[in-house]
């Protein structure tokens, strides 16, 4: 048997399928365009909500915003709903290597010593 009969029997079936289905889809009514939703331009009534937005149009400059940089950690707060009170603002005092303090650096060492 010859492979080309075959051949052009699965071709010719394929563009009758084709063009079947080209005039099924004319056939529809096309539905109507669906607009999408667009973005609230309207300003938030929360105010944490107002910096963190401003915040985000600063962009790295927000990095170093104290304001930025207080907003995000209330936001984090009522995001993880902890229960315990938590100081905002880290504690200094309580880090070892404080500014106030001489630190010796060892040549051979990896890590940084305090004097004591």
């Amino acid at each position: 048997m010859n492979i080309r009969l075959p051949a052009r029997i699965g071709a010719f079936a394929g563009l009758g399928i084709a063009f079947a289905m080209g005039i099924l889809a004319l056939r529809e009514v096309p539905d109507r365009a669906i607009v999408p939703q667009t973005l609230s331009t309207d300003l938030p009534n929360d105010p944490l909500q107002a910096m963190l937005r401003s915040c985000q149009l600063a962009g790295q400059a927000a990095g170093s915003d104290p304001g930025c940089l207080a907003a995000w950690a209330e936001n984090r707060r009522r995001f993880l709903g902890s229960g315990r009170s938590r100081p905002s603002e880290p504690v200094f005092e309580a880090w070892p290597g404080k500014l106030s303090e001489p630190m010796q650096v060892d040549d051979g060492g990896s890590a940084p010593q305090q004097e004591q």
